[in-house]
């Protein structure tokens, strides 16, 4: 995604989303004939002790950045807990300067303080949501086609030095918080061939966290990723262009397109022996929602369309519900995106927001059709002896 345009436990056999942990460190996905990811050579004691996932995973997204006023945030995650999401992943970034910089760096002015995000997570914790951690890079000063999908550092070597503090920061934030589920990177497709920096980088990730790991791929090139057998969850930011020569398309037929990508998707989990989790999946209020979903600026003189986010998230949930509810489905559920903590909504916005839009009926509608489905009830799973 450009930068520009940047259960309660089920009753049937299918079981959650687990993390056993054993000495020496082996983790242990359970329910779904997942395989067990690679585990590293040795790892320190574990503290806070497993953690997991719903399943399905029901979420719904936050953005981190510069927080002005944190309790709006946090009523933020109370609102998404109350249109019966089981879930929430925080997304949340550091910049760099220009897609040749070496240096991520953290921006006071821009980005959330450790505290801010802790708070947010613990939040979630407190009403029963699972938490998903995922920072992001983004680009302070992009060139016209510039984004973190396309970086080229004058040096990778300083460049991942640079990320492995990056990594270290959120990781930190993850642990005190208690998270879930770290995604480590998000749209680094220039990255994405440089297995060795990846595995060094997830093994010491695991090395100090016992929730799951994932990497979030962007939905034009998730099938040619090949890291991931090092992380548990393979995660794919779900901005795909359905019917992308008509935008506007009838319901009927996004729901179509969808099921032809849906399909896509679920034979490359089942190729990875990995559960597929689509990190973001959402849609602005304007009429091309369905062509060129990641496209949110709206010239001048362009009018909001809430009908068309609508259509798209109802042709969202016809596709995907019950593959999502199916015990046997590689699907592990979705994150919609995103919550506005800032209540801007309404007719006239054409953003990704939902308040005061059909689309929030529609989506809090779909988290009950798929709860009804698995026979399970509102809420999240928390850790162990939680």
């Amino acid at each position: 995604m450009s930068d520009r345009v940047h259960l309660g436990c089920r009753p049937r056999t299918r079981v959650l989303i687990a993390l056993a942990l054993v000495s020496p460190l082996v983790i242990a996905i359970a329910g779904r004939g997942w395989s067990d990811p690679a585990t590293p050579t040795s790892a320190p004691d574990p503290d806070p002790g497993p953690r997991r996932l719903p399943d399905p995973v029901l979420g719904f997204a936050i953005n981190a950045h510069h927080i002005g006023n944190l309790p709006l945030y946090l009523e933020g995650v109370d609102k998404i807990a109350e249109m019966g999401a089981n879930t929430l992943i925080v997304v949340t970034p550091w910049f760099q300067e220009h897609v040749h910089s070496q240096t991520i760096r953290h921006d006071p002015a821009l980005c959330p303080t450790a505290e801010q995000l802790e708070a947010i997570l613990e939040r979630a914790e407190q009403r029963g949501l699972a938490s998903i951690l995922m920072p992001i890079i983004l680009i302070e000063h992009p060139g016209e086609k510039d984004w973190r999908g396309v970086i080229r550092p004058r040096s990778w070597e300083a460049w991942w030095r640079s990320y492995d503090r990056f990594t270290d920061y959120f990781l930190g934030i993850a642990n005190r918080a208690g998270v879930d589920c770290f995604v480590v990177g998000s749209e680094l497709n220039t990255t994405e061939d440089q297995l060795e920096r990846w595995d060094r980088l997830v093994t010491r990730v695991r090395a100090e966290f016992s929730g799951l790991i994932s990497y979030s791929a962007n939905w034009d090139r998730y099938h040619k990723v090949t890291l991931w057998p090092l992380v548990d969850v393979l995660s794919v930011s779900a901005y795909f262009e359905l019917e992308r020569s008509r935008p506007g398309a009838p319901e009927p037929d996004i729901a179509r397109a969808w099921a032809t990508e849906r399909e896509r998707l679920l034979q490359t989990a089942a190729r990875w022996q990995r559960p597929l989790l689509l990190s973001e999946i959402g849609y602005p209020a304007l009429p091309w929602a369905n062509a060129h979903p990641w496209n949110y600026v709206a010239e001048d003189g362009t009018r909001a369309d809430p009908e068309a986010q609508a259509r798209c998230w109802r042709a969202f949930f016809t596709a995907w519900s019950d593959v999502v509810a199916d015990a046997d489905s590689d699907a592990l559920g979705f994150c919609g995106y995103r919550w506005d903590p800032y209540h801007r909504g309404g007719a006239r916005d054409t953003g990704y927001g939902v308040v005061g839009k059909p689309a929030y009926e529609v989506i809090a509608e779909g988290f009950r059709g798929i709860r009804d489905r698995v026979g399970g009830v509102a809420g999240a799973t928390t850790r162990p002896g939680g």
